[in-house]
């Protein structure tokens, strides 16, 4: 399942300038200008240069890391000091969900990691999962429950997005625990993620949007006034997983639903019981479905 977490933050503190966040997102960039300075091959220079990620929204790509700071670090009308001024989403994806997309932009070649794709397929692959972050924070927007607002799409959000395709191994990873890795070597495989920086306010200004509350979607009356609030966090993962199966035609098995997920991880030992049993009966009905399409060669005539 792809893995939506609505972080407040990302090391960095939430409640005044996105500025090191963001020159903390560029990190990849700044490695890979780091390597083209060592070379002096113009083909590698192109190549390195064309692997450069740029942030990028509903509206435009490439956009540079200071628009990105004085967009989010001027949206803030009427917000305190110690309000939060915005949110860094993480989105994750499983091996196989990655793979599935290289598929798309390779024509089913098999890749291992980025650097095997040529220039027009890295290009083919970063506009999928583009499109598909588009689509998520289309859920995110509609997920606050304020469409009579002005709140309908990700359009109407302030929000600035970046993909990454590497992983680094952490001091605290059992690989490198068990002296496998370094701390700070790439991980192996296909990594690839996105981050995004979303503005506490809306495009207008007049919308305080919390997605880390620990009130979920409910209903509330003022004054006569009927509205909902909150941010049902499970809702928005669901419908991003259900964005990812559409989107990309993704043929999803039950033991890599969120729902089951979660229910594995946090279920009760009956519920968890019945779900086993449930996957396995599944998985044995598929094999036995595919048995007979194999064996099934049509009428004699």
């Amino acid at each position: 399942m792809p893995i939506s977490k609505p972080h407040s933050t990302l090391g960095a503190k939430n409640m005044g300038s996105c500025a090191l966040l963001v020159n903390y997102l560029d990190k990849e960039n700044q490695e890979l200008e780091a390597t083209i300075n060592t070379k002096n091959s113009l083909k590698e220079i192109t190549l390195l240069e064309n692997r450069k990620q740029d942030f990028f929204n509903h509206r435009k790509d490439d956009i540079s890391p200071i628009e990105v700071i004085d967009s989010i670090d001027r949206n803030i009308k009427k917000l305190g000091k110690a309000d939060a001024k915005y949110f860094a989403p993480t989105i994750s994806f499983s091996r196989s969900e990655l793979q599935h997309i290289i598929s798309l932009a390779t024509e089913k070649k098999k890749i291992d990691n980025v650097w095997q794709l040529s220039n027009n397929e890295y290009a083919k692959y970063n506009h999928l999962l583009k499109n598909y972050i588009k689509e998520i924070m289309d859920n995110y927007a509609e997920n606050f429950n304020r469409q009579n607002k002005g709140l309908q799409t990700g359009k109407d959000l302030v929000y600035y997005a970046k993909i990454e395709h590497f992983r680094k191994f952490k001091g605290t990873d059992k690989e490198v625990k068990r002296g496998l890795y370094n701390s700070g070597d790439y991980k192996p495989g296909l990594n690839s993620h996105a981050h995004i920086i979303v503005s506490r306010k809306d495009q207008t200004q007049r919308l305080k949007l919390t997605p880390t509350t620990k009130e979920r979607s409910t209903q509330r009356s003022i004054g006569g006034n009927s509205y909902q609030v909150g941010f049902d966090r499970m809702k928005w993962i669901n419908k991003n997983e259900k964005s990812f199966d559409t989107l990309f035609n993704y043929r999803r098995s039950a033991i890599e639903k969120f729902d089951n997920q979660y229910i594995l991880k946090n279920g009760s030992p009956r519920e968890k019981d019945l779900l086993i049993k449930k996957i396995d009966e599944s998985k044995r009905l598929n094999k036995q479905e595919n048995v007979i399409k194999r064996g099934f060669k049509g009428p004699k005539r």
